[in-house]
């Protein structure tokens, strides 16, 4: 067997400059809301929030331990189909709406290692907080992500019982499993996997 680490199937790559587009339709979308005015926008919006990587790179992260030895004895080691070169950078931001209501929202910047892509994203939420009195308050916050979405890539090889190239699974290239039966393996998980809601309950001494 030998296996091209550089090929990978069309399809699993199609729509992804799409899902890039509308992204950025989005965030054009976004920055065109009602609010009074360009200014009064910077001046009702905070960076809260900055992270290096996500739940969408951990998935890479899991992929990448392991590996094998071609039939020429070469060896394989998924950490080089799986490392990136940088790590998903996302960026959150609050735009009060009111004194008790915030918009949150930020871009993911995405990720490629050489056998993976995870789209860049929009993420797009509320947060609203409410006064129970006597120095109590209750916040309730929800976000998901627009795009994002993680799709591991395949490859082809050329298998010696079957005197043929056929398409599969890199990491289960050398599995006793026939090609086209490790392509129900592959990896892929939309953005709004990450989506998450938040209850904060607070109580001021």
């Amino acid at each position: 067997m030998r296996i091209d680490p550089e090929s990978s199937s069309y399809k699993r790559r199609v729509g992804v400059h799409r899902n890039t587009i509308s992204v950025f339709a989005g965030v054009i979308l976004l920055l065109q809301a009602p609010l009074a005015s360009a200014q009064d926008f910077l001046e009702r919006t905070f960076l809260v929030e900055v992270t290096a990587g996500s739940g969408r790179s951990a998935i890479a992260r899991g992929l990448s331990f392991g590996g094998y030895e071609l039939d020429e004895g070469d060896p394989v080691n998924f950490a080089d189909w799986y490392t990136p070169r940088f790590p998903d950078v996302n960026f959150i931001f609050l735009t009060e709406l009111s004194p008790t209501t915030g918009m949150t929202w930020g871009i993911s910047l995405g990720e490629r290692g050489e056998k993976y892509s995870i789209d860049p994203g929009l993420w797009l939420g509320l947060i609203h907080r409410m006064d129970l009195g006597h120095k109590r308050n209750l916040t309730i916050s929800a976000i998901t992500m627009l795009g994002g979405d993680f799709r591991e890539k395949s490859c082809f090889g050329f298998y010696k019982t079957i005197n043929a190239e056929a398409e599969v699974n890199c990491r289960l290239a050398a599995s006793i499993l026939p090609p086209a039966d490790t392509l129900k393996f592959l990896v892929s998980e939309p953005g709004y996997r990450e989506a998450r809601v938040t209850l904060r309950y607070e109580i001021q001494f």
